[in-house]
C-alpha cells in the first residue's frame, strides 16, 4: 500500500481518487484488464492458505489485513484504504495473510501478471509499487513496536494517529476528526490487546482530554499532546 509524495491538504482541497496515479496511468491499469469489483463489509477477499495470485488497488472502503492463528485469533498487521495497492504476501501456493473487507469495499483486482505488465508501461505506477513495500515495511516495524515496546494507552494512540496521517493523505480528515468503522475487538486485533483493555484506554485517552472515539467517529482533541505522548512521527507515512 502506498502514497506518493505531496504537500499536506488545505482547506477542502481533495486528493485524486488512486494517490500518485493520474489519469493516463488509470486509463492503463484499465485497458490492461483491472476489474472492478465490489465487497460487501467482512467479505473474504483473500483467505490465508489459499492459492492466490491477485493484486488490487482500493477505489473505496477500509480493508483489513491479517494473519490467522489456530483457535480463531488473529493479529491485524495493516488496514488497506483508498488509493492503497494491496499486494498479499505469499509463498508459492498459498497466501500468507488473510484479506478482508472490514466495509463494502470497492476495488480494481487483477492477476499480478496483469499487475507487472501495467507497471513495466508506467513508471509512475512502478515507482508506486516500490513505496508499497517501503511503507509496508515501516508500518509492520511500528507495529511491532507497538506490541513490543509502547505502553497499551501509547499504541493505541499512536494507531489512531498513524490512521489520522493515512486518511489526511486522501482528503478525508475534517477539522481533525475522520469516520473509523473499526470495532474495539478490531482494535484488540491490532493492538495485541483485549477488547475490554481497549475499552479501557479509550475512555482513558478521553478523560485525559487527547482523543475521543464515538460511534465511529474519531475525534483528535490535543494534536500535539496525543503525538508527544505517543512518540508519533508521520515520516513513515509520506514515505
Amino acid at each position: 500500500m502506498t502514497y506518493a509524495s505531496h504537500p499536506p491538504l488545505r482547506g477542502s482541497e481533495k486528493r485524486p481518487t488512486y494517490v500518485g496515479l493520474n489519469d493516463d496511468d488509470m486509463a492503463l491499469v484499465k485497458a490492461l484488464g483491472f476489474t472492478p469489483k465490489r465487497y460487501p463489509a467482512e467479505t473474504v477477499i483473500v483467505s490465508q492458505g489459499e492459492a492466490s495470485d491477485r493484486v488490487f488497488i482500493v477505489e473505496s472502503g477500509w480493508g483489513c489485513i491479517s494473519h490467522e492463528l489456530a483457535g480463531g485469533q488473529r493479529q491485524i498487521l495493516d488496514f488497506a484504504l483508498r488509493g492503497d495497492i494491496v499486494l498479499p504476501q505469499s509463498y508459492p501456493g498459498s497466501a500468507l495473510e488473510t484479506f478482508v473487507a472490514q466495509t463494502e469495499l470497492l476495488v480494481l483486482v487483477a492477476s499480478t501478471k496483469t499487475f507487472t505488465l501495467a507497471a513495466m508501461k508506467s513508471p509512475d505506477l512502478f515507482s508506486l509499487i516500490l513505496e508499497t513495500l517501503v511503507r509496508r515495511g515501516a508500518v509492520i516495524a511500528q507495529h511491532l513496536t507497538n506490541v513490543g515496546r509502547r505502553s497499551a494507552l501509547a499504541r493505541t494512540a499512536h494507531l489512531f494517529l498513524e490512521l489520522r496521517a493515512r486518511l489526511e493523505r486522501i482528503g478525508s480528515v475534517t477539522r481533525n476528526s475522520y469516520e473509523c468503522p473499526l470495532t474495539q475487538y478490531d482494535l484488540a486485533d491490532a493492538l495485541g490487546l483485549t477488547p475490554i483493555h481497549v475499552n479501557r484506554m479509550l475512555r482513558e485517552l478521553r478523560e485525559r482530554k487527547l482523543l475521543e472515539f464515538r460511534q465511529g467517529h474519531v475525534r483528535v482533541l490535543d494534536q500535539p499532546g496525543l503525538t508527544k505522548f505517543a512518540g508519533f512521527e508521520h515520516e513513515y507515512i509520506e514515505s
